[in-house]
């Protein structure tokens, strides 16, 4: 016996397979939700802790946005946030490091391999705050500076090659005006709890110690400019 999908029944059938589907959309997008808002509070709670290490606070904008952290490394200034990068086709959380150090250079590490090229209104705004490309070839990032010079006497020198080389997973690190700014893709909350932001922030300290072996006295007594990049504090 054949089964019809006239008269009610069918009308039944095909108004149960879109609320079906979008029944399951609907379960699978809470599911994503609130899975993502368990890992901030566990984010938030890894901060809390760390931040008593650091003489520092762990915060937040909304109880559903990402945490940040701001303390003190080793006597440098740190803060701990995450930031949103897009291109043409994906979005990619960033888990960001800034901290202080002794440097005036201005120069921006780019990821040579994965996600990391911007939109062309980005590459635009990249090119005028921060400089053109700079050829410098041997390490796993492509490089911008509007002192091109001095960028590659900087990024000439050995032991700071050998440096950025264990850096490779990082999408961009950014020197300017008395900062080190790295970033990378997240990958999930075991790179937040204490132990491991110890030792990541152990690794960028060493990258920081070696800029500041390489400032020149001219760099040091540079004063600030204009055009200079805001950093996002926090994602959402």
């Amino acid at each position: 016996m054949s089964l019809s999908l006239d008269g009610p029944r069918g009308f039944f059938m095909i108004s149960y397979i879109p609320l079906t589907f979008f029944g399951i959309i609907g379960v699978v997008g809470l599911a994503f939700f609130v899975h993502g808002f368990v890992n901030r509070q566990k984010i938030y709670a890894a901060f809390t802790d760390l931040a008593s290490s650091l003489s520092g606070h762990a915060g937040r904008s909304a109880i559903w946005a990402y945490p940040y952290l701001s303390g003190s490394f080793e006597g440098r200034p740190i803060k701990i946030f995450f930031h949103t990068s897009e291109n043409h086709t994906v979005s990619v959380l960033n888990l960001v490091v800034e901290m202080g150090l002794s440097s005036q250079d201005r120069l921006l590490l780019l990821q040579k391999e994965g996600f990391r090229e911007p939109k062309p209104e980005g590459k635009e705004r990249l090119a005028e705050e921060v400089g053109p490309e700079v050829p410098v070839p041997g390490i796993p990032f492509d490089v911008r500076s509007k002192d091109a010079s001095r960028a590659q006497e900087i990024l000439s020198h050995e032991e700071l090659r050998r440096d950025l080389s264990s850096f490779s997973p990082y999408n961009q690190i950014l020197l300017w005006d008395g900062s080190l700014i790295a970033g990378k893709q997240f990958e999930g909350v075991a790179e937040t709890l204490p132990e491991s932001m110890l030792a990541t922030l152990g690794r960028i300290g060493g990258l920081a110690r070696r800029f500041e072996s390489l400032a020149s006295k001219s760099s040091l007594g540079r004063s600030d400019g204009t055009g200079n990049p805001q950093p996002v504090r926090q994602g959402s």
